[in-house]
């Protein structure tokens, strides 16, 4: 009788036991007598365990097995029922996953394949539904290629795509090597009718949470002093992945969760949030926020619902609960588990906390912008979106102390399309420091949008202070000024809030001639949604609705950049229809040139035929654009990163002044009338 004797090296005992049958399969085939499998734990190495298998063979072999290599047996698992075949209604885009290696695909927990057949274009919950074209392979065909077809609206595999490795498993399953397909947004299928009950019996890899360390107490077992620290800044509430155009593919549902947790940003202690707002985006699909209210010192450990946010809709999947436990120190700690497999790509969310060490009624900024009033409707397109804000502020009103509006202000006014009102009234004096949601006045409703919340707190003297953030769209904090008298009060502090104004100068400019030197004389237009790889489409922006006055330079992230002067992808640049320069840049000596604005709609890269615009070379090798509004919605004007390497900031990108404001005061002035 012959013998085969072989070692499982691995720290968890069930997954051993998993594997056996397995190996049984695999050394059947190859002719095997007897099989002895030794069970090793490193911690438990005389609590081994073994097994003595009789097969039918008649050879002696002595083989040291080697499976780390094989990928049936070195996989990550993705368990994602939202991308079944059936699955419609949301647009989740396989571009924004680092694939990297092999994997195994499942529907809650029951094995799944990609389908071999057409698929509905919109199924799959993506734009492009990704299927293979051809038949699984056999044991036998070991490791093969396979040509993976998008579907769309007009055919079921017209674009050009990137082949992928696909194996078939011992145990009846197949993994899969997927790559990036760079679609403008695709995703991976799984055929809903080829579940079958079978379980992983190989460890799956999982990663472990960014930036955790055990802190080094023990003090009882307390959670408040055991505690991994989870310190990762894309999970910032005010990152705004979404309207930039950057979704990160981040997925709690990947990470293996261990016990409790503690938040940070960037160092900074954090909390979940206990809110959402419009198109909230934390680094993945799905936004994971508290549900409930956080608990006090004393209310001891307790559990809170959470609420995955998609889109525009707070509340639209809801996970497990976790358990929660307020800490001495004015910080807090969870007990964080994997998400439900069935929420797309969902991340805990984090938002900065932290308490003033001064009090904010004394300790603050004025803002003193009359065209925050809310009477006054002339559309400055001032972003403060465009504003680095930090702290807090107290508003004024030529000179008036004023306060944010607490109903509805109508779009249009506050010198923005988008003017910003709190959603709630304003706090007493002994509430402190509260949280308000801030809604977005637009053409169809008073709060359509939800914009960040901020935190307010009343002040002795019958005023308050706001803690502003950057909002993602461009709109502006409103101040209301309908009880104000005409009297004039007390005039505050010379210091302000530094705004980056939209105009470096205003200046007639006629047909035949500028008086003025638009390569000294533009507006900064850094907005990272209007990149050409931005695919994220479902907020969509349309430049119809923008006051254009002058001359602008393009920038992503603070980096010059130029207008695409050749096609660009439908779905980019953050609307339907991008406009691109239908005919190449002018060279320096050209002066100022015309040029025509093309719209890529479906398969026409010159769909909609745009008003045309007037463009500049200008010395530094960068380019100026007198933009107009377009003829059309959607549309918006590319900034061209194709051909860029474009770094994205880790903390909020501020927007500096244009070179503009640091050349001749001949050229450089505003009008005062």
């Amino acid at each position: 009788m012959t013998c085969y004797t072989s070692h499982l090296h691995h720290n968890n005992l069930e997954w051993q036991k998993k594997k056996i049958s397995d190996f049984i399969t695999y050394w059947k085939s190859c002719g095997i007598h007897s099989i002895t499998l030794t069970l090793w734990h490193p911690q438990k190495q005389s609590a081994t365990m073994r097994f003595l298998i009789s097969l039918c063979a008649s050879q002696l072999l002595l083989i040291n097995v080697a499976f780390g290599n094989d990928p049936c047996y070195n996989y990550e698992s993705l368990d994602r029922p939202w991308r079944a075949t059936e699955e419609t209604g949301l647009y989740v885009c396989d571009e924004y996953f680092s694939w990297n290696g092999w994997y195994r695909l499942f529907y809650n927990g029951m094995d799944i394949r990609m389908p071999e057949h057409c698929v509905n274009a919109g199924s799959c919950n993506t734009d492009y539904s990704l299927w293979l074209n051809g038949s699984h392979p056999q044991i036998e065909d070991g490791e093969v290629i396979m040509e993976v077809c998008a579907s769309t609206l007009y055919d079921c595999c017209s674009l050009e795509s990137t082949p992928i490795r696909v194996k078939a498993c011992p145990g009846d399953y197949y993994v899969y090597e997927l790559v990036n397909q760079q679609y403008e947004c695709s995703g991976y299928c799984t055929d809903i009718s080829t579940i079958s009950l079978t379980t992983s019996t190989s460890s799956p890899s999982t990663i472990s949470g960014s930036s955790l360390s055990m802190s080094a107490i023990d003090i009882d077992y307390d959670p408040c002093f055991n505690y991994n620290i989870l310190d990762d800044y894309w999970r910032s509430t005010l990152n705004y992945w979404y309207q930039s155009g950057y979704m990160s593919g981040h997925d709690d549902t990947r990470v293996e969760w261990h016990g409790w947790y503690r938040l940070f940003i960037n160092g900074s202690s954090a909390q979940m949030p206990e809110w959402c707002f419009s198109h909230m985006s934390c680094g993945g699909f799905s936004s994971l926020w508290l549900g409930d209210p956080h608990p006090q010192p004393e209310d001891g450990v307790v559990t809170r619902e959470v609420y995955s946010s998609v889109n525009d809709q707070c509340s639209y999947y809801r996970s497990d609960p976790i358990q929660v436990k307020a800490c001495q120190g004015n910080y807090y700690v969870y007990k964080l588990k994997s998400p439900k497999p069935s929420i797309p790509l969902p991340v805990y969310c984090a938002v900065p906390f932290n308490t003033p060490n001064t009090d904010p009624c004394y300790d603050y900024t004025n803002v003193n912008d009359p065209w925050r009033a809310t009477d006054y409707n002339y559309i400055t397109n001032i972003c403060d979106y465009n504003v680095n804000w930090n702290g807090w502020y107290r508003l004024f009103y030529n000179g008036q102390s004023v306060q944010m509006p607490d109903s509805c202000v109508g779009s249009g006014m506050c010198g923005t399309d988008k003017p910003l009102w709190l959603d709630g009234p304003h706090p007493q004096l002994e509430d402190g420091v509260i949280t308000r949601q801030v809604c977005i006045s637009t053409l169809n409703d008073c709060c359509d949008y939800k914009s960040h919340p901020i935190r307010v707190k009343a002040c002795p003297g019958d005023y308050y202070v706001y803690e502003f953030v950057r909002p993602q769209l461009c709109s502006s904090y409103c101040a209301d000024v309908s009880s104000l008298s005409s009297s004039t009060s007390t005039t505050p502090p010379t210091t302000t809030v530094a705004v980056i104004l939209p105009e470096s100068i205003t200046l007639p400019v006629t047909d035949t001639a500028l008086h003025f030197d638009p390569c000294n004389s533009y507006t900064a237009l850094d907005e990272p949604w209007r990149a050409t790889d931005n695919r994220y489409t479902f907020n969509l922006m349309c430049d119809a609705y923008v006051s254009w006055v002058g001359w602008y330079r393009l920038f992503i992230y603070g980096q010059s950049v130029q207008m695409p002067d050749t096609c660009v992808d439908r779905l980019s640049c953050g609307t339907h229809a991008p406009l691109w320069l239908n005919g190449p840049h002018p060279r320096i000596d050209d002066g100022v040139v015309t040029r025509d604005v093309c719209g890529h709609w479906w398969n026409n890269c010159c769909g909609f035929r745009s008003n045309p615009i007037r463009v500049k070379a200008c010395p530094g090798n960068y380019y100026v654009y007198e933009f107009v509004r377009p003829n059309f919605c959607y549309g918006t004007y590319c900034a061209d990163v194709r051909n860029n390497s474009i770094s994205i900031p880790t903390f909020t990108p501020e927007t500096t002044l244009a070179e503009a404001f640091r050349t001749d005061p001949c050229y450089n002035y505003r009008v005062l009338d």
